[in-house]
């Protein structure tokens, strides 16, 4: 396999690219995370090869859609511990757990191949603070109850608060990454949950990106 100082090098003009994002996100990281999260995308393309991990593969596209897409809702995050729900190839999980390292995070997905290459980027990376979890969200149980719950673009609002119900109902908040969010969605929820919708402008990204931060309404449980 090749180096992953070799792979990091390729992305290495991406630096100043993504400075500018997070001055656009108004977010304060330093050089030796802003050059993590840049090896991670380095080993994402390297391993997509073999693992079909992202569509993805332009740089700069990449830069957009993976790392500065996840961590627009930074902000927005509580812990100390975090689940990334359906998190895939760790987003938004690992960009978040980067600029974040004094929370937890547990990466959760049914896909073997998708976690086993968490456990290279854990390894590879150094990243303590996550735990990339092989399991479907029903098989999990009740514990460790999660401060936030995130999802990016993973399902409709109702079938992610049937998902998320049991940590949802012990206080935890879901913050739901999403395209957009239709009226007759937001419908659909439950009346024994709020949900809160955020316009996220994401540097480099023309599409539309939305936030619903969902929690349980604990006078209609």
């Amino acid at each position: 396999m090749e180096h992953l100082s070799g792979l990091a090098a390729k992305w290495a003009s991406l630096d100043s690219d993504l400075a500018v994002g997070l001055d656009a996100l108004k977010l304060a990281l330093t050089a030796e995370q802003r050059g993590c999260l840049l090896r991670y995308l380095a080993l994402l393309a390297h391993w997509n090869k073999a693992y079909n991990l992202t569509a993805i593969d332009q740089p700069e596209e990449m830069l957009a859609r993976h790392l500065l897409d996840s961590l627009s809702v930074k902000g927005f995050l509580c812990g100390p511990l975090v689940m990334d729900s359906g998190t895939g190839a760790g987003l938004p999980g690992v960009p978040l757990a980067i600029a974040e390292p004094g929370l937890q995070f547990r990466l959760v997905d049914s896909n073997g191949k998708k976690v086993r290459f968490l456990r290279q980027v854990r390894r590879e990376l150094g990243l303590d603070n996550i735990e990339p979890v092989h399991a479907r969200l029903e098989a999990l149980g009740p514990e460790p109850v999660p401060d936030t719950i995130t999802a990016r673009a993973l399902a409709p609002l109702a079938r992610l608060v049937d998902w998320h119900r049991t940590w949802l109902d012990q206080g935890a908040r879901l913050l739901a990454l999403k395209a957009r969010v239709e009226e007759n969605e937001l419908k659909a929820v439950p009346d024994a949950y709020n949900v809160e919708l955020v316009e996220l402008e994401v540097p480099g990204l023309d599409a539309r990106r939305c936030l619903a931060i969902i929690t349980a309404d604990s006078s209609r449980l």
